[in-house]
């Protein structure tokens, strides 16, 4: 048997068990998105995993009650809130349950009303369920001896996330993803191109009623210095374009997230170029970064407009200002950065990057966050002026 001290913590960017944040209607008796206060025992399926709770469970009249936010994902379970209906909905990879606040009884997937011996509470805003409910509805006993431990014969196998009340799962080990709406079992929604998977996290995010956008990212080696970033496109129900790149080594250079779409096509970069693509997945233009910048680097793409779109190489960390009817490429860190601080940037053998961050354009007026290298102040606001 294993034990997962409660002294434990790792950040949940670097967990691959990590459940992405993402905006989810606000459930009652849910406070906060706790996270992941300890990291889960890959243990082989007839072993314990013991985790310690942020939040203590409880008995009571004989029964043990667990914080149903907290253990939910741990089991591979994604929660939502019916407000039209007031019913919480537990939705995993082949089973679902609904049940109310102060109610004894679950609905599975197959419509059968099964009893949990007790009900739903919710306590200081925090809602509490009957252990019951994972072991009748999902065939998952836990128990607990006390304190914030809790106990059970689990194997997570699923990275989750999602986007208001559509859900996503990927199978962190054959990359399959599965998606579907809150309440209903998810279907195959493709194959996930990953390799070496280490350190994953996923975010959806809801273009419209019909098409989403996964960002899956992945770091691995050691230290974790590597980096690969997916970008797959949902649409109609199932995924209809990929795109990923990947970067890593000395550099202290953190690319920057690529910008989501343009004008509503959207941008699948592969490092090397990038895709412009409607959401039912044809492509509609290609930039080919070697273009602008040197021909064996990867950038990411950080904004894009009718006139101008910013790239940033891995390398040296800088960013370009491309000009779309031109192809001149401009290096705006020798506009917004000192002489010193260009020296600097030029110099670095760790690629230290020129910490610019585009914030927005008035007019022909494009607004940047500037800091300046090896320096603990805040960034300072700088304007660059569009020819």
């Amino acid at each position: 048997m294993r034990k997962i001290p409660s002294t434990t913590r790792v950040a949940a960017a670097a967990l691959a068990l990590t459940v992405a944040a993402t905006a989810v209607p606000a459930i009652p008796g849910l406070s906060g998105l706790p996270g992941l206060s300890a990291l889960t025992t890959q243990a082989a399926a007839a072993e314990k995993t013991i985790y310690t709770l942020n939040t203590k469970p409880f008995k009571q009249s004989g029964q043990l009650y667990l914080p149903l936010r907290e253990v939910a994902p741990l089991l591979d379970l994604q929660l939502t809130y019916n407000s039209s209906a007031k019913t919480y909905q537990l939705t995993g990879i082949t089973q679902i349950a609904q049940f109310k606040a102060g109610s004894a009884k679950a609905t599975s997937k197959s419509g059968a009303v099964l009893s949990l011996g007790a009900s739903v509470l919710v306590k200081n805003g925090v809602t509490y369920v009957p252990a019951s409910l994972f072991s009748k509805l999902f065939s998952i006993p836990i128990t607990s001896s006390g304190g914030q431990d809790i106990s059970f014969s689990f194997t997570s196998r699923y990275l989750l996330s999602s986007a208001g009340d559509m859900l996503f799962w990927l199978n962190r080990t054959q990359n399959a993803l599965y998606g579907g709406r809150a309440g209903t079992l998810p279907s195959r929604l493709g194959s996930i191109n990953l390799r070496s998977p280490d350190w994953l996290y996923m975010d959806a995010k809801s273009v419209d009623k019909d098409t989403y956008v996964l960002e899956i990212s992945n770091a691995h080696g050691e230290p974790h210095i590597f980096n690969d970033r997916i970008r797959v496109l949902i649409h109609g129900g199932k995924q209809v374009y990929q795109a990923g790149y990947s970067y890593g080594g000395p550099s202290t250079v953190n690319l920057l997230p690529d910008a989501l779409s343009h004008k509503g096509q959207i941008i699948m970069n592969y490092g090397h170029y990038a895709d412009l693509v409607s959401p039912d997945g044809t492509a509609q233009e290609t930039i080919r970064f070697e273009n602008y910048g040197a021909a064996d680097e990867v950038y990411s793409l950080e904004a894009i407009e009718d006139d101008f779109f910013l790239i940033r190489e891995y390398t040296l960390g800088t960013l370009l200002l491309v000009d779309r009817s031109s192809g001149v490429s401009i290096p705006l860190y020798l506009s917004l950065h000192s002489e010193e601080s260009i020296e600097m940037i030029e110099q670095s053998e760790w690629g230290i990057g020129d910490g610019l961050v585009y914030m927005g354009r008035t007019g022909n007026q494009l607004e940047f966050s500037v800091r300046t290298p090896y320096s603990s102040a805040d960034p300072a606001v700088k304007f660059y002026t569009l020819p």
